[in-house]
């Protein structure tokens, strides 16, 4: 696993059904830094990462987004293609800056 601090802009859950199927799922939006090496892109955009179940959001929904998350990540493979999913998920506490004049 490696772990990683992510900027992430949003999330959404859904606990449901669909034409008879189950779902319970959290997605979370997190700014990517963009391919730039052609010079035709620049910037981050975000990008849609599943996180687990909708508990991940209820968890985390006191939590104002855009905000910082440490996020553990693990590398899965079909056997043909490989891919990054989220097992872990946590928000960064920000630290209180001194107050000027205060003793450190």
């Amino acid at each position: 696993m490696i772990k990683t601090v992510e900027r992430i802009t949003g999330m959404k859950k859904f606990k449901g059904e669909i034409d008879g199927r189950q779902f319970d799922t959290t997605t979370v939006f997190i700014d990517m830094k963009m391919d730039d090496r052609t010079g035709t892109r620049r910037g981050t955009s975000s990008i849609e990462f599943n996180a687990g179940t909708s508990a991940i959001y209820d968890r985390h929904n006191g939590v104002s987004l855009p905000a910082q998350f440490e996020v553990d990540w693990a590398t899965l493979t079909n056997g043909s293609k490989s891919k990054q999913v989220i097992v872990g998920l946590e928000p960064i506490k920000p630290t209180a800056s001194p107050k000027p004049g205060s003793a450190s």
